[in-house]
């Protein structure tokens, strides 16, 4: 994996965008007014073979901590000081904007953050605003119906209908700004996929994928514009996530891998793309792929990415196929 690497600010906000998360901790509270306590937090989870990454930018921001959990094999970059999110994590932001829903998000969590810094809006009314913003920030949530009723029931609210009327819907669906290259690559550090397709007729099919939430259509927009527009964009099947996908060799060669090369990736999947590199250029070096091509493939590229998808036939299988083919067609 790439661990020397100088961090860039474009490139932090692009995975924040994919794998980060702006979002507010609601706890009960004795010593507030209204038992309600409003706990900002900026994260960002990647998996824990990607640390070193999450190492740097806790050194960039020169703030935040690092938490490991051993069972989701995950590490955890978290920024909660009131201070640090005022005077550090929303001046980035502004600078360096994340888009669409992540926007949204950002936007309900920086002016709850400049409230509770300042020391404002701590009324009931405004409290109760507080709570519609840190409720509105992202369209999912693990808050049960039970534990939002309770929320506010604290403020005084009890009426299922009033409470609905305050969600803030997310009205966020353009990028009007230009979306830098290190953006773009922090984007695919965090849910981009390079992988090599096996098919059982022998062929072998290399294909490059961002994948995304629904509200990020014209983020993904702007980055196959920015690769020339070439790939498509297609909703997933019985998923609220949309795809964007390149399959043609020619077009990989030509933009995808000149683009990687120029704005490099820096947690484990920059080994995956390595792996996928070297596996697109053997198979546009030669029409048609010999088996020897097709088996040295397999043994660089066929057990990447074995984390995230898995192959119907085992690697022995596979060659056995290939050379069982090849017979036929000698």
């Amino acid at each position: 994996m790439n661990q020397k690497f100088k961090l860039s600010p474009g490139y932090i906000s692009g995975l924040v965008q994919t794998d980060g998360s702006f979002c507010c901790s609601l706890k009960k509270s004795n010593s507030d007014r209204f038992g309600l306590q409003f706990v900002p937090e900026l994260n960002i989870c990647t998996d824990i073979g990607s640390k070193h990454v999450l190492d740097e930018i806790k050194l960039f921001f020169g703030c935040g901590r690092i938490v490991i959990n051993m069972k989701s094999n995950s590490a955890l970059f978290v920024v909660t000081n009131l201070s640090d999110l005022h005077n550090i994590i929303i001046p980035h932001f502004l600078k360096y904007p994340v888009y669409c829903a992540k926007l949204h998000a950002f936007n309900l969590f920086y002016q709850i953050v400049i409230a509770l810094f300042n020391k404002e809006m701590k009324t009931l009314e405004e409290r109760r605003e507080l709570l519609r913003m840190a409720l509105s920030m992202n369209s999912t949530t693990n808050r049960k119906k039970e534990k939002i009723d309770s929320l506010w029931s604290n403020l005084g609210v009890r009426s299922a209908d009033v409470k609905d009327k305050y969600l803030i819907i997310n009205n966020i669906n353009t990028v009007d700004s230009i979306i830098n290259d290190d953006f773009i690559s922090g984007v695919i550090d965090g849910d981009g996929s390079f992988y090599i397709s096996f098919e059982k007729n022998g062929s072998i099919i290399p294909y490059f994928t961002i994948t995304n939430d629904l509200y990020s259509m014209p983020l993904l927009e702007k980055i196959k514009l920015r690769f020339k527009d070439i790939g498509s964009i297609n909703k997933i099947t019985n998923k609220n996530a949309i795809r964007y996908k390149i399959m043609s060799l020619k077009q990989i060669i030509d933009i995808l891998i000149p683009f990687m090369d120029k704005n490099p990736l820096f947690s484990e999947r920059s080994n995956n793309y390595e792996i996928f590199k070297e596996a697109s250029n053997l198979l546009n070096k030669e029409k048609p792929l010999t088996l020897e091509t097709k088996l040295k493939i397999v043994e660089l590229a066929y057990d990447s990415n074995n984390k995230r998808k898995l192959r119907n036939l085992s690697k022995t299988e596979y060659i056995n196929l290939l050379e069982k083919l090849h017979n036929q067609n000698s």
